[in-house]
């Protein structure tokens, strides 16, 4: 009897075991194979060409099937990582050994979730991995990996150098990474992580001493080093995110929020995992067309192994759930106009900004000038993403009537802020007998030198602090943004700036000073 009992529950365990098997899919469907590169795990065919879409029939590069063979059931510990051919065979191979299942979206596979029709949405895996995408995402592939991560399950994203564009379609994958975590319709930078426009070959142990941490010191053992072969870094904000983590930087910088060369996240029910560079992920074989280094062991003494596979561990593991709370910080920026007060009617524009994490559609934004009544209006349908700005102008105009002295005031509310300390600004005027307006501070802060062909420009104050400064061109759109200066004189560089004539606006505690300026 207790030998049946015994039979019972290993067959019970077993099925429960493979019911649950981990499985990781890694994506061919946006030219991982394209020239140089061979991000597959698997590849029995080399018949096709991107340029910049996939042409199958002629050309030599890597095509990526479903399932990679012979079979991963044969795999054992003692399995080469030739058993497969691809440059990521390694991560494929260290991944069965783990007891996971792997798979490849094939070239024309579909990005979906929660699409029951396809046999590969991303609902039937654990992990996803993307190394060095060269094709942008779709605006519904966007919508269903965010939708993917935020109902807990994981991706890891690989980047390389900027004008890594292998498809020839002038986009290379930090910016394509870029425009998923930028502009996906559903959060801005949901992750907290962007790529940086670099290329970048650091070999660095510059790493924070962290023993409880899974991909530091996971599974696989520790981490200690990293050698980039023309890669990128990452610039995180915990203030969006504030679950995100920096675990390697470049040498010498501080353990902050950039210099990031690996990363990781949780976002609502899943997690992420970053790094800025593909190299680390290349075992040097694959297709012989070419030309592969081997960056999985041999380059930083196995440390690229370790830290890629902690990883992969991390983001297979369902554990306690973080969800990263929803942030409304809804911004009175500036008062854009009156720029000069007039006698009679004066129109009313604010510039408003989303300094949360999530969309704001719906607020109340009030002026009110000198002890007049209050003017208020309903705001619906704004649709302001996380670090975007929006002009509103007041339908009804403030009435300026007399000489003197006058102070207009506007502030903006949402439901769910609670930071009250950035929704109101005030703005101070004189109205002379000309009806020319000149605001209380403008001759006590300067610009010099204005015009410039030089590439600085110095704001000083006579007596308020500067808070801020925008730049804007003549069309009023935003070339720069500098907050929480708290100085008397700031260098603003402006390298950037083509000739033109711009606007800059100035905040101190007590108004908003807006000049021009020439860049020669």
């Amino acid at each position: 009897m207790k030998k049946s009992i015994v039979y019972f529950l290993i067959i019970f365990i077993s099925e429960i075991s493979s019911a649950q098997t981990v499985k990781i899919l890694f994506d061919a469907t946006k030219a991982e194979s394209a020239s140089n590169a061979d991000w597959v795990i698997d590849e029995d065919l080399n018949n096709m060409t991107w340029n910049p879409n996939a042409t199958v029939g002629s050309g030599s590069e890597g095509n990526a099937q479903r399932y990679p063979t012979p079979a991963q059931s044969n795999i054992t510990s003692s399995t080469v990582e030739t058993y497969w051919k691809g440059a990521l065979s390694s991560w494929g191979i260290d991944c069965v050994k783990r007891g996971y299942a792997v798979e490849t979206l094939p070239y024309n596979g579909l990005i979906t979730y929660g699409n029951s029709s396809n046999a590969q949405d991303l609902s039937n895996y654990k992990v996803y991995v993307v190394c060095e995408p060269n094709i942008l995402f779709t605006t519904s592939e966007k919508t269903a990996i965010i939708n993917f991560v935020q109902n807990g399950g994981s991706l890891f994203m690989v980047s390389d150098h900027i004008s890594s564009d292998r498809n020839n379609d002038t986009y290379d994958s930090p910016k394509i990474w870029n425009d998923l975590l930028t502009n996906n319709g559903i959060q801005y930078n949901p992750f907290g992580i962007l790529f940086d426009s670099l290329s970048i070959s650091p070999n660095s142990t510059n790493i924070p001493t962290l023993p409880n941490d899974s991909i530091l010191n996971g599974p696989m053992g520790n981490v200690s080093q990293v050698l980039w072969s023309s890669g990128t870094s990452m610039t995180i904000n915990p203030s969006i995110n504030t679950s995100v983590k920096g675990v390697v930087y470049i040498p010498g910088a501080s353990f902050g929020n950039t210099g990031v060369l690996a990363a990781y996240a949780r976002y609502g029910k899943g997690k992420v995992a970053a790094i800025g560079d593909s190299s680390p992920c290349d075992d040097g074989t694959g297709d012989t067309g070419d030309n592969l280094y081997y960056g999985w062991t041999t380059d930083a003494s196995g440390n690229h192994e370790r830290l890629i596979m902690n990883a992969t561990i991390w983001l297979a593991i369902k554990d306690s759930v973080i969800t990263i709370p929803t942030i409304k910080d809804l911004v009175l920026d500036s008062i854009i106009s009156p720029f000069s007060l007039q006698k009679g009617n004066n129109t009313v524009i604010a510039r408003i900004k989303n300094n949360g994490n999530t969309n704001i559609d719906t607020a109340i934004v009030y002026y009110k000038f000198d002890s007049s009544s209050t003017v208020n209006f309903s705001l619906t349908s704004m649709h302001i993403a996380p670090n975007s700005s929006y002009n509103y102008t007041f339908n009804t105009p403030l009435q300026a009537l007399n000489d003197g002295n006058h102070q207009l005031c506007v502030w903006i509310k949402t439901s769910g802020d609670n930071n009250n300390s950035n929704d109101t600004l005030c703005k101070s005027y004189i109205l002379n007998t000309t009806g020319i307006f000149e605001s209380t501070f403008l001759n006590q802060i300067t610009l010099y030198p204005n015009p410039s062909n030089q590439n600085v420009l110095i704001i000083s104050s006579q007596n308020e602090e500067i808070k801020s400064v925008m730049i804007t061109d003549i069309n009023g759109k935003q070339i720069n943004y500098l907050t929480q200066l708290s100085k008397q004189n700031v260098e603003i560089i402006t390298s950037n700036l083509e000739a033109g004539i711009y606007f800059i606006s100035i905040q101190t505690n007590d108004a908003v000073v807006i000049k021009k300026i020439v860049k020669q």
